[in-house]
């Protein structure tokens, strides 16, 4: 396996450590030492001055601004192309949705291997999607192997089943890295924190970037029609902040809502375990999986998630470790916090079949063996 030389390629280098970022990140230390990869991305929206070290080879690629979602990070395609001519990789994996990532996997030679990993479709960018559809169909036909997460991402797929590729299609589980959850690394001063806040009231916890498909907003209206005395801390940052903030104040949440922005390990780790369940309120399929809800059950805590008809349902089972309800529906997102703020009886019982779901299925020991498996069938 020493031979493995892995290109990945993926929106950005983290942080923040989520999403696309986060399992690209943890792939990459999970094959070390026997397989040495890179990563090529652009700019991390934090910025240059907050890239930690990486145990990996990390190579950023000039932001100059985005469009719709989309990084303008050209100087990815001339960084891949270098990497794959010198030889110092020798397979090429992206992380889709790309362009980027799409494009490199059409300019490299025929002898390079290309794996895809298929996070999610494209959802929202509808009219872009028109003009880019033939090179995403090009990209997917020139793709070796497509990883998924669960048979849901595959079969949920519209854009994945615009061509035949089902003979490509090879699951491998997404790995959580539960040992850098362990509560003995926690923020002792965010755990005192939050149990001021909560003053002993039920304490829902949600993690992710303000973006629209998240439906924080649906969440916070719900908050605010709750009978119980649940509180919401908020974890993670974006272009909606601010109008969340306003939202909060308009709706007299202000005693009941904890802003946190981005945190690090040590105060995720302490807010995932100081938290009563977490809340996965995203309303569209861009939210294909949800590793943050997947940390929060490997802490045994129940989720409440919408029903998306993907990924997310596969991870979160309804009625056996979380409570699934519509996207969109503000009165019954409420139910269901009232209904686990309430029971400490269905929290234990739903949190203890999360612990044991997360880890018996989606382990990083699970996600290397399938992976390098994948490789090495490759090389």
């Amino acid at each position: 396996m020493t031979g493995i030389r892995p290109l990945h390629i993926a929106k950005f280098v983290p942080p923040p450590y989520a999403g696309v970022e986060a399992h690209a990140d943890t792939l990459l230390r999970a094959l070390l030492p026997e397989v040495q990869g890179t990563l090529v991305a652009g700019e991390s929206p934090a910025g240059r001055s907050h890239v930690e070290p990486a145990p990996y080879r990390m190579i950023q690629a000039r932001a100059f601004g985005r469009l719709a979602s989309v990084t303008l990070s050209p100087g990815v395609l001339q960084h891949a192309r270098a990497e794959l001519r010198s030889g110092r990789c020798n397979l090429l994996h992206v992380h889709a949705p790309n362009p980027w990532g799409d494009l490199a996997a059409l300019a490299c030679g025929r002898d390079v291997p290309v794996v895809m990993t298929w996070h999610s479709d494209i959802v929202r960018q509808r009219l872009l999607l028109k003009a880019y559809r033939p090179i995403q169909r090009r990209a997917v036909l020139r793709a070796d192997r497509i990883v998924v997460f669960t048979p849901n991402h595959y079969a949920s797929s519209e854009q994945l089943h615009q061509v035949d590729v089902a003979a490509k299609v090879v699951q491998v589980p997404i790995g959580i890295d539960f040992d850098r959850l362990d509560p003995a690394g926690a923020d002792a001063q965010l755990r005192e924190r939050l149990q001021a806040f909560s003053r002993g009231r039920p304490l829902a916890l949600t993690v992710g970037r303000h973006v629209y498909y998240k439906g924080y907003g649906y969440l916070l209206s719900a908050m605010a029609r709750v009978r119980s005395e649940a509180v919401l801390v908020m974890i993670g940052a974006g272009a909606l902040t601010q109008e969340l903030v306003r939202q909060v104040d308009e709706l007299g949440l202000r005693e009941r809502v904890l802003f946190l922005g981005e945190v690090g390990n040590a105060q995720l780790t302490a807010a995932m375990h100081a938290c009563d369940f977490f809340c996965l309120p995203s309303i569209e399929p861009s939210e294909a999986f949800g590793i943050a809800s997947a940390e929060a059950m490997s802490c045994g805590k129940p989720t409440i998630v919408c029903e998306l008809g993907n990924g997310v349902n596969y991870l979160n089972r309804a009625g056996v470790t979380s409570l699934t309800v519509p996207p969109r529906d503000v009165a019954a997102l409420a139910d269901a916090i009232d209904t686990l703020a309430s029971d400490a009886g269905l929290r234990a019982r739903m949190g203890a079949a999360a612990v044991r779901w997360a880890h018996d299925e989606f382990s990083v020991a699970a996600m290397k063996r399938g992976m390098t498996a994948l490789y090495r069938s490759l090389l």
